[in-house]
């Protein structure tokens, strides 16, 4: 899980260093470590962001709303065919392999952003 993390904690180093970078030629008013923490900050909430967007495309945003139109038509399939059955243990157990392979994909950047930003309101009260 280690070697994992290092592509979202390069990307969200890189941010911060752009981010304060900017932030320290416009406001020249406050100090190095309050941009690098509000870098941070931002770089956590941009990876948090990619984690859980990559999460919901990957288990289905529209699994709820598509199971409830999935069981209407199965129910009118049923009326016509009183004997019809569709296969329910062999997709949910695709989904939750599908689930296991998405978390692996999607945890380094959701654990990533929580530490950048639980670090940058450590380092804001330094």
């Amino acid at each position: 899980m280690r070697f994992h993390l290092f592509r979202p904690i390069l990307i969200a180093l890189i941010l911060s260093i752009i981010y304060t970078i900017w932030a320290s030629f416009t406001d020249s008013t406050h100090s190095f470590f309050y941009h690098f923490s509000g870098g941070l900050f931002i770089s956590g909430f941009i990876l948090m962001a990619i984690g859980l967007f990559s999460n919901m495309s990957a288990n289905g945003f529209f699994r709820g709303l598509t199971a409830g139109f999935k069981k209407q038509r199965e129910a009118r399939l049923r009326e016509i065919d009183g004997e019809y059955h569709e296969d329910e243990d062999e997709e949910h157990e695709v989904y939750e392999e599908k689930q296991k392979r998405s978390l692996n994909r999607t945890g380094p950047y959701l654990s990533s952003g929580l530490l950048c930003i639980v670090f940058s309101l450590l380092l804001s009260f330094v």
